[in-house]
């Protein structure tokens, strides 16, 4: 079941806690890891499903690049879920 309200967290300024918050987003809006890739591929990005799990897993660290896709495939996800949701972008 996808979110129905905006869900508020803090987010610290280094890069280890941004991918914890992305993670946590993910599951939030009940997104598997291969949906979630499936997403993140159709905008474009190069990473295989493998590599994503890993990067929320914090097994791999994403580039500022492989954040801001994941952040924009669930920024997508809550627009067409109707959800006032954002999940912060690393400045590049």
């Amino acid at each position: 079941m996808p979110p129905t309200e905006r869900w508020e967290t803090e987010v610290s300024k280094s890069p280890e806690p941004r991918v914890q918050l992305v993670d946590l987003y993910r599951r939030h809006a009940c997104l598997s890891i291969h949906d979630f890739w499936s997403r993140c591929f159709e905008l474009g990005g190069m990473s295989t499903p493998w590599e994503l799990d890993a990067f929320l897993h914090e097994a791999l660290w994403p580039t500022n690049h492989e954040h801001n896709l994941m952040a924009l495939a669930l920024n997508e996800y809550f627009v067409e879920v109707g959800v006032s949701q954002t999940v912060p972008y690393i400045d590049l």
